[in-house]
């Protein structure tokens, strides 16, 4: 998938969606309450777990529950609020030993810890309980998200603790307005692919010539279609592939063709203008990963609700953001710390998070268990289908060490062309210039050359 580009767990709250509406989805699921507690053994252990902004454990009551069910256990979190300065305190803290007994590691970057930085980590394997070792893992959570987490050599390195599955958050009305479709079913029929999402927004913009724009960024566009694509930037092989990977240059053009053709707000998804944009009702359609509607509800307010709906993205399919659990090597108490990982990231936890948190869990029995679950802000929207069906289709993108760096080279590039600044042609053959720059020496590049975007011929 693409970069942790939106701040994932940042996103606390998908406004209590199942405690209003449809709790039936997940009536079946017990919590960990109906468990005994278990008596204390020994001297009391201290597990220390960092994350950066918020996952809602705290706020769902996780921690309390399992110190409650296991009464030796005290749990301390250690909060960072920035993803960035967070992941680059424990790169940096890694080698002398720092850090806690669980970090939270955002997707864009487990391929570090598979690779690299391997050697600072706990292979799960060797902790799993029973006689079951890696098949544990692997059957508990989304086959993707234990894929990327699991080195060439079959360890694997973390449990999918969050994910941010794609679909398409509209305002009805708008498209209304537009003579337009504005049902779920009847959109995800009509843009069951990119070239029918951008032939919409061409009507749109052609029916609607001074208003709101059809979508938010270019940059939104180009990151939901390369998060569909399993071989991104890196072959199987670790070779840098972007410069002639045919997949993502079209999909970089096509993105580029929208913002030239006037479909978007040039708007950052995550930046205050974007959230002044939507407050202000500047575009009509926007990707959302699963996190992403909390944002939109609170940014809309009252006013907003029932003028939103949502419905699956082009493809099916995709993810944008979320994070795994790891084990430091330092930590002095692993076994007690990879029992706390399981709970946080399990089933029941992943239920109870997406119910009153809005964070949409990486389990597969959690995701499959929410498919009842409507939003009442989002004209009752099926958010538990249509974000389950996504996660569940997601491919194991083949990460590399530089995955992200790249994804940040392309989304500059694609802003200043949004704006108008330079050719598009010139454009793509800096950004590939950029990213085989900012990949290094360590990934052999196979062709470096950067041959011109495909024309979009979404308006044919």
């Amino acid at each position: 998938m693409r970069g942790n580009r939106f701040p994932g767990i940042l996103a606390a709250g998908l406004i209590a969606l199942a405690a209003v509406a449809g709790v039936a989805g997940v009536a079946g699921c017990t919590t960990a309450s109906s468990q005994p507690a278990s008596r204390q053994a020994g001297p009391l252990v201290t597990l220390r777990v960092g994350v950066y902004g918020n996952p809602g454990y705290r706020q769902a009551g996780l921690y309390t529950e399992y110190e409650h069910l296991h009464p030796g256990i005290r749990i301390v979190q250690v909060t960072t609020a920035g993803q960035d300065a967070y992941w680059r305190a424990l790169r940096s803290g890694l080698p002398a030993g720092h850090g806690a007994d669980i970090q939270a590691v955002p997707v864009a970057d487990i391929s570090a810890v598979t690779g690299p930085l391997a050697r600072y980590f706990v292979p799960l394997n060797t902790l799993s309980s029973g006689a079951a070792g890696a098949s544990a893992l692997s059957n508990g959570w989304l086959p993707w998200v234990t894929a990327q987490a699991t080195s060439r050599s079959d360890r694997t390195y973390g449990l999918g603790a969050e994910i941010g599955p794609l679909a398409i958050c509209y305002r009805t009305s708008l498209l209304a307005e537009a003579g337009l479709p504005s049902s779920p079913r009847a959109l995800a029929r009509d843009w069951s692919t990119w070239a029918g999402y951008l032939r919409m927004g061409r009507l749109f913009r052609a029916r609607i010539t001074h208003g709101p724009a059809f979508t938010d960024s270019a940059v939104s566009l180009f990151n939901a279609m390369a998060a569909q694509v399993k071989e991104q930037y890196y072959s199987p092989a670790g070779r840098l592939v972007v410069a002639s990977n045919p997949m993502i240059r079209q999909a970089w053009a096509s993105a580029a063709r929208a913002a030239r053709d006037g479909l978007t707000a040039r708007l950052a998804p995550g930046s205050q203008a974007w959230a002044r944009g939507l407050a202000h009702v500047s575009f009509a359609t926007t990707v959302c990963p699963a996190w992403m509607l909390h944002q939109i509800s609170t940014l809309a307010g009252p006013l907003g609700s029932h003028g939103w709906n949502v419905a699956p993205a082009p493809g099916g399919t995709g993810n944008a953001g979320g994070f795994y659990l790891a084990l430091p090597r330092a930590g002095r108490h692993q076994q007690a710390a990879f029992q706390l990982a399981e709970f946080l990231a399990g089933e029941q936890a992943g239920v109870e998070l997406f119910r009153t948190q809005g964070v949409f869990p990486a389990n597969y029995a959690a995701a499959t268990a929410l498919d009842a679950i409507t939003s009442p802000y989002f004209s009752g929207a099926d958010v538990g289908k249509i974000f389950g069906a996504a996660a569940t289709r997601t491919p194991a993108t083949i990460l590399g060490p530089a995955s992200a760096a790249i994804g940040t080279a392309l989304d500059g590039s694609l802003a200043r062309v949004a704006v108008g600044r330079g050719t598009t042609v010139g454009a793509w053959r800096a950004a590939v210039r950029a990213a085989v720059a900012v990949a290094g020496p360590a990934s052999p590049a196979g062709s470096t050359a950067a041959p011109a975007p495909t024309p979009d011929n979404s308006k044919k």
